[in-house]
């Protein structure tokens, strides 16, 4: 996880991420992301684990639709500590699953935290898609993977 701090916001801790380059698919996004808010090298995702959907209005840089991958990677190397160009990152850090879960749990955002929370705790399947065409104080609509 890390612990960052946006403009305006308190810290929180939350899973490494960002957004995707002019030109980058989201595989090539989640490698650099993880590497400048880590330290830590991906060879890429080995599954997807879940994408949500929302619209964001009212905050001027934000403002869109936005597609949230969220993915499992395995064996990253090299040495835990942020290289964040951005300087939002403070801190990087291998966290239990319960304490990881608990931090998420406390984030502000239902968009950033019931996904990953549904997702690492077994309730919704890999691949699961979230919607929230209501908003963030609406209920999403949450959509299954393909189960085979």
């Amino acid at each position: 996880m890390v612990r960052e701090r946006l403009p305006g916001e308190p810290e929180q801790w939350v899973l490494p991420g960002g957004v995707a380059e002019p030109g980058e698919l989201v595989h090539q996004a989640l490698v650099r992301e993880v590497h400048e808010e880590t330290g830590l090298f991906l060879a890429g995702p080995t599954s997807l684990a879940c994408v949500s959907q929302h619209v964001v209005t009212g905050d001027p840089g934000w403002d869109g639709t936005w597609s949230v991958f969220t993915f499992r990677a395995e064996g990253p190397t090299g040495t835990l500590g942020p290289l964040d160009p951005d300087e939002l990152v403070l801190e990087a850090a291998w966290v239990p699953i319960a304490d990881a879960m608990a931090r998420l749990a406390a984030h502000p955002s239902r968009r950033r935290k019931e996904p990953l929370l549904s997702c690492l705790n077994g309730t919704s399947p890999p691949g699961t898609l979230w919607l929230w065409p209501g908003g963030p104080e609406g209920p999403p609509v949450v959509v299954p993977a393909f189960a085979h």
